[in-house]
């Protein structure tokens, strides 16, 4: 019995991860965050995959590149050492997307969205040299406090995903507890900061 329980968390705690790794979910999120803040629905769904491009389909093609030549283990980067090109990588990406919607005139929202993802990677990108923090408690962490600001304090629901997925991690040991927190903490600090700046966010 004890053993059924241990190995049926352990597969409910692989599945989270999977869910919501940012890889995939960002295809609906994105979307939803522009028919947020684009009244024009076919101008929404352009912003969506202009912003799923350069957020998630390069980085993700990257490390789909790195896979296939055998230059990491699995699709989520156990290996510390491994994750600083694929974080290069996505902030190269960010940094293509932020200039284009500054150019293109985009969504002020969205050019926040990437300007805090542009800070928030580079500090990750550091630390993990390091230290392995966890990138899955920094992003959903971040989601949630981007669905806070665009659909109101109800949307504080959101928040216990924040510890059940970084109790996943820990369970199928891909983190340690201080390394789940740091990831929450840094995501916390750097949307506070940036959305604060742009606007979205008034602390006074």
């Amino acid at each position: 019995m004890a053993r059924r329980y241990k190995d049926f968390m352990n597969k409910f705690a692989t599945t989270i991860s999977y869910v919501f790794d940012g890889s995939f979910i960002s295809v609906p999120i994105f979307l939803i965050i522009c028919l947020m803040v684009v009244d024009n629905k076919i101008e929404a769904i352009n912003w969506a995959l202009l912003c799923l491009l350069f957020g998630t389909v390069v980085p993700y093609l990257y490390i789909c590149f790195l896979y296939k030549k055998k230059k990491i283990n699995d699709m989520h980067i156990s290996e510390k050492e491994n994750r600083i090109k694929p974080l290069v990588v996505a902030c190269i990406s960010y940094i293509i997307c932020f200039i284009i919607l500054y150019v293109l005139d985009g969504p002020l929202f969205l050019k926040s969205i990437f300007a805090a993802s542009i800070v928030s990677t580079v500090i990750l990108a550091i630390i993990t040299y390091f230290w392995k923090i966890s990138l899955h408690t920094s992003w959903i962490t971040f989601m949630v406090i981007t669905f806070n600001i665009l659909f109101g304090r109800w949307m504080l629901l959101m928040i216990p995903l924040i510890p059940v997925i970084g109790w996943a991690r820990v369970r199928i040991k891909k983190h340690t507890v201080n390394q789940v927190i740091l990831g929450v903490g840094i995501s916390t600090l750097t949307a506070f900061f940036i959305y604060y700046n742009y606007g979205f966010i008034n602390l006074f």
